[in-house]
């Protein structure tokens, strides 16, 4: 059976809310977005500057500052009910993210295995009409130790990039993405060092789950998130919620 996308005023809500934090940045290109043969996502717009985006953003959407809990640090809160479309919202925001900015690194981390598996899913039953959509196809696979080229393309490569992990796949010093004495290392540092200065978008699929322990913010923060966005219908830490 194959499911066809709906355009749902909620959703695209949410979507276009993501898109409008980051009005008035420079798009990223090859040119101003690419360092020592890394591609990151490149924001230059000051702390002011997406204040500003926020504060208009939940004006518009009918939200209290007292309750979007406005804060200066990179979190974004999206608050969807089970069953509403939440994965595929925030599929369809790494498209409207590439396609307005220029953004190419996304990471969606999720709290299982099984999840992780929805996602690929979710991309799966809905590129093509996607592609159809937005004239692309971004990369999305499933972080997996034993395939370290596919980090290095996340690393490296000019189109979008979408790594799908779990939390456990870089919470502690022995992971493989975490080790500095390894002969496979890129450009002689950690793996992990390497995706930060990618500077991904992170989107947090249920981050109550375990994402806000002490030991997880710790790890996540390596990782130099440019933003996190949190989707969630039960969040136990709202900031700027949108």
């Amino acid at each position: 059976m194959n499911l066809k996308l709906e355009n749902l005023k909620y959703q695209e809500t949410a979507i276009q809310s993501i898109v409008r934090v980051f009005e008035g940045t420079e798009k990223n290109t090859f040119d101003n977005a690419c360092f020592e043969g890394i591609r990151s996502n490149v924001s230059r717009l000051s702390f002011d500057d997406i204040q500003a985006s926020i504060k208009n953003i939940i004006f518009a959407n009918g939200i209290s500052e007292e309750t979007a809990n406005l804060s200066s640090d990179n979190d974004i809160c999206i608050e969807m009910e089970t069953g509403t479309g939440k994965t595929l919202v925030y599929i369809k925001t790494i498209y409207e993210l590439f396609k307005h900015h220029g953004f190419t690194k996304f990471i969606i981390l999720v709290p299982s295995v099984a999840i992780r598996q929805n996602i690929i899913g979710t991309f799966k039953a809905f590129d093509k009409q996607l592609e159809d959509i937005y004239g692309f196809k971004p990369h999305a696979f499933e972080y997996d130790s034993k395939k370290l080229q596919k980090v290095t393309q996340f690393i490296e490569d000019q189109h979008p990039q979408v790594m799908i992990m779990t939390l456990a796949s870089f919470n502690s010093e022995d992971k493989i993405l975490n080790q500095a004495q390894r002969e496979d290392l890129f450009n002689n540092i950690p793996f992990i060092e390497a995706i930060g200065k990618t500077n991904p978008i992170i989107i947090m699929d249920e981050p109550q789950e375990g994402m806000d322990t002490e030991n997880s913010v710790k790890q996540i923060a390596r990782l130099n998130p440019l933003f996190k966005i949190r989707y969630s219908a039960t969040h136990k830490v709202f900031k700027n919620l949108l």
